[in-house]
């Protein structure tokens, strides 16, 4: 079972066209947070998988930087930016089926899977995938939103849902399948195998993107608000609409 992937890619294509887009203000609120645990961590060497519309190979240093994406359409527009770049390659499909072909390529130090554990159908063989192609000092930087997120709390004591974890709009539309808190991701890439460098929640997001697309395009907040909501996770840790986690295989494997 997969995504429909024509879908999915329809959907981002639409949501690239808005004047204003939460999904990408998150993107790259989320870019940043890559990029901190990059600079943390040897990577000569990146894999990132599932880069759709919003590749980091523009903002980072690297030797070899190899994308895995399966949309075709993203893939077409990933070759246009990487053209004049010879040491990126991009391979259409997925992760799961590809592995092997992947450990042909090199070792890679650096591995990025970011939005992207919870939209597909089976997480754990993402994550068996990914875990065969580490070596003992590969990192992998995981992101995902975080069920207990200001946002969600705050519509659940409204009355708006009654489960915290209740499927939203925009889960619905983006295919969402899996919904974490951190206890739930740490446990699942622990039963799978990794051991936890790091991990925290990032930005938090007071209303849902609906609401924030319209707060922002009527100009009620500044561009200031959405740079202090990114550091509020100060004061509450656990409470950022996105989670990661920074993990590498446990030392007995």
């Amino acid at each position: 079972m997969k995504i429909d992937i024509d879908d999915y890619s329809r959907k981002w294509l639409e949501e690239s066209k808005k004047d204003v887009s939460f999904e990408f203000i998150l993107a790259e609120v989320r870019r940043k947070q890559v990029l901190s645990s990059l600079s943390k961590y040897g990577h000569k060497n990146i894999l990132e998988i599932g880069s759709g519309l919003m590749p980091l190979f523009p903002y980072c240093d690297y030797e070899q930087y190899v994308i895995v994406e399966p949309s075709e359409e993203f893939v077409r527009y990933t070759k246009g930016l990487a053209a004049k770049k010879p040491n990126v390659l991009v391979i259409q499909g997925y992760i799961e089926d590809i592995y092997e072909e992947l450990l042909d390529i090199g070792d890679f130090d650096f591995i990025i899977a970011s939005s992207l554990l919870h939209e597909v159908p089976q997480p754990r063989r993402l994550l068996q995938s990914i875990f065969r192609l580490c070596k003992p000092h590969t990192v992998v930087h995981i992101n995902c939103p975080n069920i207990y997120s200001f946002h969600r709390l705050l519509a659940y004591e409204m009355g708006l849902i009654g489960d915290i974890s209740e499927k939203s709009k925009t889960e619905i539309d983006f295919q969402r399948h899996t919904r974490f808190d951190m206890r739930s991701l740490i446990r699942m890439v622990e039963e799978e195998g990794f051991q936890v460098l790091a991990q925290g929640t990032y930005f938090i997001k007071p209303f849902t993107n609906e609401q924030m697309e319209k707060i922002i395009a009527n100009n009620i907040v500044s561009k200031e608000v959405i740079t202090g909501l990114e550091h509020m996770t100060k004061y509450m840790p656990d409470m950022g609409c996105e989670m990661f986690v920074e993990v590498k295989i446990k030392d007995n494997q």
